[in-house]
C-alpha cells in the first residue's frame, strides 16, 4: 500500500493512561511534553500525579516570561580575592533567581520536599523563551541556578493544528523532552465527574450524548465550543441555577440557554437544554426509592437516563436495595451504567449485601 494511503498508527493516551506514565516519568525525572487540544485536562492530570506522588506542583506559564525572569535580574557585588599575597576588592555580576523556582531542597517532617514543575502553554511561548529554557531542560540548571535533585520537570501545550497562537518548538528543545499526545476518553471523563462532583445532568447527557464531551474546531469562528474544560463549567453554573431556583429565585430560561451558549457553544447548549426540559419534568428519585416495584418508568429514553442521574447520586447503604430493585425493571444496558455509576461515585457500597446478594449476581445473567 503506497505510504500516502497507509492509516497512521494512534499512539495517543487516554487521560488514565497519561497519570500512569507521568507517574513513571516524574518518579525517574525524565523531562516530558504532553501535547493535546484545548480544554482536554493536561493540567488537571498533572496537579492530579503531583497530589498523589506528594510533590508541590509549580505551576510556570511558560508564554508570559521573558528570557530574563528565568535567569533572574543582575546585581552587584563586591567579592575579595587574593593575589600575589595581597588581597582585592572586585566588583561582580551575580543574578537573583526568581522566586517561582524552587531553591535548595528543604526538609518537611523529616523528608526533603518534592516539586513537579510544569512548563504550562510551553508551545506558546516566544522562541527566545524556549531557548532560554535549553539548559534548564538538560542539564537542570540555568546560569548560576540549579534544580533541586528532588524537583522533576514536565510541559503541556496545545498542537500545531490547533491554531491557538502555538509557535513551532525548536528542534534543540523538542530533542530534550519525551512526548506523549493526549485524547479525550468518555469513560474516564466519567469516572472524573462522578468524584468530582459534577452534575448528575451533565453526566448522563453526555453519557447520551458522548460525541459532544469533545467538539474543538479550529476553524470555526465560534468563540465557545465543549470540551471537558468547559463542561465542569457548565456543572458549576447548574448549580448555582438550581440553588437559586430552590431559594424561589429562579434564573429566566432565555438568560440560562444564553449563559451555556457561552460556554460549550449553540449546537451543544440547545441540545443540553433541551435534556434539562425532559429532566425537569421527571418524579422526584424520592418517590422511587419508596416504591421501588411500582414506580413509574418513563417511556423516553433520555427520561430514563436522566432519572437514572438522580438516583445514583441519591444511593447509600440504606436505599441501595430499593435502587437495585428499580434498576432490575430497567433495560440491562441502562441498569448497568446506572451501578455501574453508583460505585465509582461510592466505591464502598459495593461490599454491601444489597450489592453483594441483590445486584451482583443479577449482573451476571445479564
Amino acid at each position: 500500500m503506497p505510504k500516502s494511503q497507509e492509516t497512521a498508527a494512534d499512539y495517543s493516551l487516554t487521560p488514565s493512561q497519561l497519570s500512569s506514565v507521568l507517574n513513571m516519568m516524574v518518579s525517574v525525572r525524565q523531562p516530558t511534553m504532553v501535547w493535546g487540544p484545548p480544554g482536554v485536562g493536561k493540567s488537571e492530570i498533572a496537579k492530579g500525579v503531583a497530589e498523589a506522588l506528594g510533590y508541590v506542583y509549580i505551576d510556570i506559564r511558560a508564554l508570559l516570561l521573558d528570557p530574563v525572569d528565568l535567569r533572574g535580574i543582575p546585581y552587584r557585588e563586591v567579592v575579595k580575592r587574593l593575589a600575589e599575597g595581597i588581597e582585592h576588592e572586585l566588583s561582580i555580576t551575580r543574578w537573583a533567581t526568581p522566586e517561582f523556582l524552587p531553591q535548595e531542597a528543604i526538609e518537611q517532617d523529616g523528608k526533603a520536599v518534592r516539586y513537579l514543575i510544569n512548563l504550562e502553554e510551553l508551545p506558546n511561548a516566544p522562541l527566545m523563551v524556549q531557548t532560554a529554557l535549553y539548559q534548564l531542560v538538560l542539564d537542570r540548571r540555568i546560569g548560576e541556578y540549579t534544580l533541586p535533585e528532588t524537583a522533576a520537570l514536565i510541559a503541556c501545550g496545545n498542537r500545531e493544528q490547533d491554531r491557538s497562537g502555538v509557535n513551532r518548538m525548536s528542534p534543540p528543545l523538542a530533542s530534550r523532552f519525551m512526548h506523549v499526545d493526549l485524547t479525550v476518553s468518555k469513560d474516564d471523563w466519567q469516572e472524573w465527574g462522578a468524584r468530582n462532583d459534577i452534575e448528575p445532568e451533565v453526566l448522563f447527557f453526555l453519557h447520551v450524548r458522548e460525541e459532544l464531551l469533545h467538539g474543538y474546531d479550529p476553524t470555526s469562528k465560534e468563540k465557545a465550543f465543549p470540551c471537558p474544560r468547559t463542561w465542569a463549567f457548565v456543572s458549576k453554573m447548574l448549580a448555582e441555577f438550581k440553588r437559586r431556583a430552590e431559594a424561589g429565585d429562579p434564573v429566566d430560561p432565555a438568560v440560562e440557554l444564553a449563559i451555556y451558549r457561552g460556554t460549550v457553544g449553540e449546537e451543544a447548549a440547545v441540545e443540553f437544554f433541551g435534556f434539562l426540559r425532559v429532566w425537569r419534568k421527571l418524579p422526584h428519585p424520592q418517590t422511587i426509592v419508596n416504591d421501588p416495584d411500582n414506580a413509574v418508568i418513563p417511556d423516553s429514553h433520555d427520561a430514563v437516563i436522566a432519572l437514572c442521574g438522580s438516583l445514583y447520586r441519591l444511593a447509600d447503604e440504606h436505599n441501595l436495595d430499593a435502587i437495585t430493585t428499580y434498576g432490575k425493571r430497567l433495560r440491562p444496558e441502562v441498569a448497568e451504567y446506572m451501578m455501574g455509576q453508583v460505585v465509582r461515585n461510592q466505591p464502598e457500597l459495593q461490599y454491601t449485601r444489597a450489592w453483594t446478594h441483590a445486584w451482583l449476581p443479577y449482573s451476571a445473567t445479564i
